[in-house]
């Protein structure tokens, strides 16, 4: 790496892009911007208008602290912003049978309380009291934690694309087509227009687009469409956060988990899976057979919303990971690469911590949190861009 900040082209303006794109600006570098649509792109995984916040992560204490971080992270955000775009409405566990020793849920149960925080204990009695939506009978056991919520994911891009532009990162609307090298060293990127741009680093946070654009890293992580569908209902107060704050149902055995209803009435039901593997270009769209199994759900689960009409449906593209972590690191083998991608689901919460984690892969310093992301694939070895495997 050149001596000090120069340039850096970071692919994919989602939430790992451009959380990168801001931190490296921060630190002195020039930085370029590109994504392949209006940012926020709508087909981009960061997009849709709400993600999760949480530390609930069973007995990963790794995530949890990191968690913690980030929600500080959302709350200095809440503090400096116009207005907040995270929502502490708390985060409702639920379990269908009592939670037990190596469940999900009980193991998040645990280590919060093991943190110093204050999870409270729901049997299914209580939950019909302070959550009136919910059928006890389905959730006997979970608790409630207080500190989580969701946030406006949408939004909270575009204010990021807004402050990195002030800053002076430059956003390019274009599609990186390939990595550029001279040698082992990366040297800047080609788009689709033929342009060249020239790059001391090049930063690849392009999600479910990474694999295909970095077809070496095909075995480490894959795109993975999740079906989410929103629904209207009739009384949006009976859905509010301190009713119905963000969910999830049981989820390690159902992957059901969702959200309160925005003020005209949507509720997003989302569903967390093996999904399906698919190229993100070709995600198709929800089947009728999901939007069924949404609502045998919720007949069961939360009858008011049975019936809701479907106001919208979407394919969110996962970039899943073999092992679930992101990766985060430099390319061993390409010098100046550094790759920032493998969400799996889960990433959105913590951008407010990404950024930092991603411009010290950048430049070569240690992070608290960068062990866990390291460069690594299932059989531990590194493959080369011909196919070759060392190590």
């Amino acid at each position: 790496m050149t001596p000090g900040p120069t340039h850096a082209v970071v692919v994919g303006a989602g939430a790992f892009g451009v959380a990168s794109a801001l931190e490296l600006r921060r630190r002195a570098w020039s930085v370029t911007m590109l994504d392949s649509g209006p940012v926020p792109n709508e087909a981009a995984a960061s997009t849709d208008v709400s993600k999760v916040v949480r530390m609930d992560y069973g007995s990963d204490v790794f995530y949890h602290e990191l968690a913690e971080a980030a929600l500080d992270g959302w709350d200095r955000w809440n503090a400096d912003w116009p207005r907040p775009l995270y929502h502490e409405d708390g985060f409702l566990i639920l379990s269908r049978e009592p939670m037990r020793p190596g469940g999900f849920e009980h193991e998040s149960w645990r280590v919060l309380r093991e943190r110093g925080h204050a999870p409270e204990r729901i049997g299914g009695r209580e939950l019909e009291r302070r959550h009136p939506a919910w059928s006890g009978a389905d959730y006997p056991d979970g608790y409630f934690n207080p500190r989580g919520g969701w946030a406006e994911s949408g939004a909270v891009v575009m204010r990021l694309v807004e402050l990195a532009r002030t800053a002076g990162v430059e956003l390019r609307s274009a599609t990186c087509e390939r990595i550029l090298s001279a040698g082992s060293r990366v040297s800047g990127v080609a788009v689709a227009t033929g342009e060249r741009l020239d790059a001391d680093a090049v930063v690849v946070s392009a999600g479910a687009w990474t694999p295909g654009l970095l077809p070496w890293l095909s075995d480490t992580m894959w795109p993975t469409a999740q079906p989410v569908v929103h629904l209207r209902v009739e009384d949006p107060g009976a859905f509010r956060g301190d009713r119905f704050p963000p969910w999830a149902a049981d989820i390690a055995g159902s992957g059901w988990y969702g959200f309160p209803a925005l003020a005209d009435g949507t509720l997003k039901v989302a569903h967390h899976g093996p999904g399906t593997r698919t190229p993100p270009d070709r995600r198709g769209v929800v089947a009728e057979e999901h939007v069924d199994r949404v609502r045998s759900f919720l007949r069961s689960a939360v009858p008011a919303a049975a019936d809701a009409p479907v106001v919208a449906r979407r394919v969110c593209m996962y970039c899943d990971s073999f092992d679930g972590d992101f990766l985060i690191d430099r390319d061993p083998l390409r010098d100046g690469l550094v790759v920032a991608s493998g969400g799996s689901g889960h990433g959105f919460k913590f951008t407010p911590v990404i950024g930092a984690i991603v411009a010290d892969a950048v430049e070569g310093t240690p992070n608290r949190w960068g062990h866990r992301f390291r460069w690594r694939s299932p059989s531990g070895r590194v493959c080369t861009e011909e196919g070759r495997f060392r190590g």
